[in-house]
């Protein structure tokens, strides 16, 4: 964090304590407050300001109405302010005003946090470079990465969510970004926003809420967005198709990640990555869109994409006792990532056979029971022998795929792991997927515990 007093904290008065003291890091969670930490106590946190100091932060922010119990205990640094989540939203508008650093938000309606992650690894070999944490992607967690800039930091790697109209230009306004991302246009959160055009608006939020000069990467020939850009920015486009400013041209994979080959601006860059499936192919040509904007050596940014971290339950991959591999893909799910993971699994060979593990897709509204039927006819296309299908909605996934396969229906992800370790066998690939109400993360533990216990 950019270093402030006490007294420079935004929306707030010092109540008690050094108003010349420093903050040197802001946070909302009492487990992570450390020495020179400003705890800013949101919703229920005045409840853990005193575990929040214990663990070493420097002073809390409490709302008005909680000021007497803050000043009760022995806490030396008491500030008081009208709006704890206020509060936060400005401290991240201080500190990236502050802040010379170039600005790069990523939405989109999948690939937000893969797209992201890529970034800002790739960025960070030639830039000192910040990037927003797991779910710091709202009104709070937009805020809390601003506050992360540090004094030397040259790029911040920003991820902006939204779950209706208006939200995504509300987080521009904290910290506008020079470059804004929109990794694509599809149906998650419909059942909030009412269709896909109303999406493309509210995704397109985030080149209105552009910085002067500032440069959008979109999709190449994506409709949904045009009615929606303003005329006074730069555009730079991505896609696999002609015509695209970064091209995916060649792809080429296997079981440890694909070559990739994309036409930059007429020039042919050929990487290796681990990252493995079209839709990272992709979200991979945005990422690489976005270097080019920052003006990096691109056969150093190519160098990088060999080792590109990923996130927990996002196609994690594990081999479990007995030879049977799984890929954890159960942080979330909406039809674009359904379509990309199972034809991912398709693609991929395997000894022996393929199985889906598939929750519900959550927000899909009215049209829901047909979504998973296109999900479920798509794993059939995909070349998918057994589906389970787990929850009542989850049902129309085998109405979807017919005859073609195997299809299991259970109720719970305890009973989907009870099916599993009846019927897998060395060789097999499975593939676990559903949104996070579905509860299917836990999967792949508990069947390797079955498996060896069985061994």
């Amino acid at each position: 964090m950019i270093p402030l007093t006490l007294a420079a904290v935004p929306a707030s008065v010092v109540m008690r304590g050094n108003a010349e003291a420093l903050v040197t890091g802001v946070t909302i969670d009492s487990r992570t407050a450390g020495p020179g930490d400003l705890f800013v106590a949101i919703r229920g946190g005045i409840d853990f300001i005193e575990s929040a100091v214990e663990n070493g932060a420097l002073a809390v922010v409490v709302e008005e109405e909680q000021i007497d119990r803050a000043l009760a205990t022995d806490i030396p640094n008491v500030l008081m302010t009208f709006s704890s989540m206020r509060c936060l939203q400005f401290l991240g508008d201080v500190t990236a005003t502050a802040s010379a650093a170039t600005r790069v938000g990523v939405t989109g309606s999948t690939g937000k946090t893969s797209t992201k992650d890529a970034i800002a690894h790739l960025v960070g070999g030639q830039r000192r470079t910040v990037a927003a944490l797991e779910g710091h992607n709202n009104e709070l967690g937009y805020p809390l990465t601003l506050t992360r800039l540090e004094p030397d930091t040259e790029v911040i790697v920003c991820e902006l969510a939204m779950r209706g109209k208006g939200q995504i230009a509300e987080l521009c306004a904290l910290a506008s970004p020079d470059i804004g991302v929109i990794t694509n246009v599809g149906v998650a959160h419909i059942e909030l926003l009412g269709s896909q055009e109303a999406i493309a608006e509210a995704k397109a939020e985030i080149t209105n809420g552009l910085r002067e000069g500032g440069t959008a990467v979109i999709p190449f020939a994506e409709p949904l967005l045009d009615p929606f850009l303003p005329d006074d920015i730069t555009i730079v486009t991505f896609g696999d198709e002609a015509g695209a400013d970064v091209q995916l041209v060649d792809r080429r994979i296997d079981p440890t990640g694909q070559d990739l080959t994309y036409l930059v601006h007429g020039e042919l860059l050929s990487l290796r990555t681990n990252l493995i499936g079209r839709h990272h192919a992709r979200n991979l040509a945005a990422a690489l869109a976005v270097c080019v904007v920052l003006g990096l050596d691109l056969g150093d940014v190519a160098a990088r994409a060999a080792d590109i971290p990923q996130q927990r339950w996002r196609g994690e991959t594990s081999m479990l006792p007995g030879g049977v591999e799984v890929v954890n893909d159960a942080y979330n799910a909406n039809p674009a990532s359904m379509e990309a993971a199972l034809r991912l699994l398709g693609e991929l060979p395997a000894d022996g056979r393929k199985i889906a593990v598939l929750g519900l897709m959550a927000e899909l509204g009215s049209e829901a029971e047909r979504y998973h039927r296109e999900v479920g006819a798509l794993a059939a296309r995909s070349g998918v022998d057994i589906v389970i299908a787990v929850g009542d909605l989850a049902r129309a996934y085998l109405d979807g795929a017919g005859s073609s396969v195997d299809g299991r229906w259970v109720a719970t992800a305890d009973e989907a792991v009870d099916r599993l370790a009846e019927i897998v066998r060395t060789g097999d690939r499975v593939l676990v997927k559903g949104s996070r109400s579905a509860g299917l993360e836990t999967i792949p533990e508990l069947l390797a515990e079955r498996l060896e216990a069985g061994a």
